[in-house]
């Protein structure tokens, strides 16, 4: 019943054998947090003891818990923020801690511009005013596809009907459209071209939009008959009115604009004063066999137009001009009146304005029968 320690020594077994002197016994393993332990200075021992002490007690009050600092990267030494650094981060964060782990030879501020650098690298780049972008892939194929050309070959058509087109494809399309047009010249590029619509309603264009589309059909000399730019953002007229000048439009949509009573009434003005040496005055405009007088066929229901102060304005600007014919025809729908001839006045009017009475709730007015 003894146990092995009580036994006499000739009983007890012998001890093992001490290992060959060419074995080495490797020393009994450190715990990782020991050694790191270690290697950490004292003075980081002390933060992270403070620190256990703050987590505890925010446990026991229920706060949020402090923030702990990033870990120290090797030989990264303990430095102090800048005042700016301490205020605000980069991002526009608070920041309390006033320091920072610095590893030697590290640059913060160039690693902080190389960031931003990346960051805006990878932003879209951002338009200069003035300048044209180049159009998207496929949009080329699409806008050679609008213009629809007749069997003579030098009339056609162009249909932008709704393809959400703003100021700044307009600028792209413009672009695009004088070098479309130098193949056609030829040598005959006095002569010019006709197009008989020009449709770019029912998109996003404002004046701006408006102006590039127009430039771009002078610059290529064409002629345009009828000019649809209705459900846009076309505030001002001045482009419009310049084209109705030269005498070659025989109808003009903008309705659903924002254009007020003096844009309005700069339109009108602008096809009563149109005149020439050689055909004087050009609205009403004779028609092709030269029979018939055609009025200008002008819509501007739909817009910001007060209708007093349309009429009044067209008064005064018509006084001047001192013209004999009527001024203006209003076209409700009940006369009979269409683009090609007036029903309702034995010599035509000028200007046929259809609906106009029908503008925004907010600035309507009351459309009165012109007297002039």
């Amino acid at each position: 019943r003894n146990s092995g320690t009580c036994l006499p020594a000739a009983y007890r077994p012998p001890p093992p054998p001490p290992p060959p002197s060419s074995v080495r016994v490797p020393p009994p393993r450190q715990r990782a947090v020991g050694a790191e332990r270690a290697e950490r200075p004292r003075e980081a021992d002390a933060a992270d003891e403070w620190m256990r002490k703050r987590l505890d007690m925010s446990r026991r009050v229920g706060e949020d818990p402090p923030k702990i600092e990033e870990e120290r990267p090797r030989g990264a030494t303990w430095v102090q923020k800048d005042k700016q650094e301490q205020g605000r981060n980069k991002h526009g964060q608070n920041q309390q801690d006033s320091k920072m782990w610095q590893r030697p030879g590290h640059d913060r501020k160039k690693e902080e511009d190389e960031e931003e650098e990346e960051a805006a690298a990878e932003q879209p780049p951002t338009r200069v005013q003035g300048e044209v972008a180049a159009p998207k892939p496929g949009q080329q194929r699409a806008w050679e596809s609008a213009i629809r050309w007749r069997e003579d070959g030098r009339s056609f058509k162009i249909g932008m009907l709704g393809v959400s087109m703003d100021d700044a494809e307009a600028g792209m399309w413009a672009s695009w459209f004088g070098d479309y047009m130098k193949p056609y010249a030829g040598d005959d590029w006095g002569q010019g071209f006709l197009a008989q619509e020009v449709d770019f309603s029912k998109n996003y264009l404002t004046s701006i939009g408006v102006r590039r589309v127009l430039n771009a059909l002078w610059q290529a000399h064409v002629e345009v008959r009828v000019l649809k730019m209705h459900h846009n953002k076309l505030e001002l007229s001045n482009e419009v009115a310049g084209l109705i000048a030269t005498g070659c439009l025989r109808e003009v949509h903008l309705s659903h604009n924002l254009l007020d009573a003096n844009s309005g009434a700069e339109l009108v003005l602008a096809a009563a004063s149109a005149w020439t040496e050689d055909f004087g005055y050009l609205y009403p405009r004779a028609d092709e066999e030269g029979t018939d007088a055609e009025p200008l066929w002008l819509r501007l229901e739909m817009n910001c137009i007060d209708c007093p102060i349309f009429e009044r304005r067209l008064k005064a600007g018509f006084a001047r001009l001192k013209r004999q014919s009527k001024l203006v025809c209003h076209v409700d729908g009940t006369k009979g009146c269409s683009p090609h001839a007036c029903a309702a006045s034995s010599s035509p009017p000028i200007v046929h304005l259809p609906y106009l009475h029908t503008q925004r709730k907010d600035t309507a007015g009351i459309a009165v029968e012109p007297t002039v």
